[in-house]
């Protein structure tokens, strides 16, 4: 019985010299960067062809709409305030500037 415990005890633990987790870590990282990449070039491309498309199409209205002019009408009477249509216009500006 001595015999067995003195060659159990003597056994070497094995421990690898290199590890493939650092590796498979590295190349997960490798994989994620290049996914995210391509990700970001397509959200890009998608940008730039809105910006391209908004540029090609601007705005046909430039002149305020007789809604919105009617509804600051409606909220200056509200609170009594006198107004005239330029400055109506000028708010209106105002606001489309923001």
């Amino acid at each position: 019985m001595n015999k067995l415990l003195i060659s159990i005890a003597k056994i070497p633990i094995y421990q690898p010299r290199f590890s493939f987790n650092k590796v498979l870590k590295d190349k997960d990282k490798g994989d994620e960067k290049q996914f995210f990449s391509k990700e970001d070039q397509k959200l890009m491309s998608k940008l730039i062809k809105k910006m391209k498309e908004a540029n090609e199409h601007p705005q046909a209205s430039t002149s305020n709409s007789q809604e919105d002019k009617d509804e600051l009408q409606k909220i200056f009477s509200r609170y009594k305030v006198n107004y005239t249509d330029a400055m109506i216009e000028e708010i209106l500006n105002w606001k489309k500037s923001d």
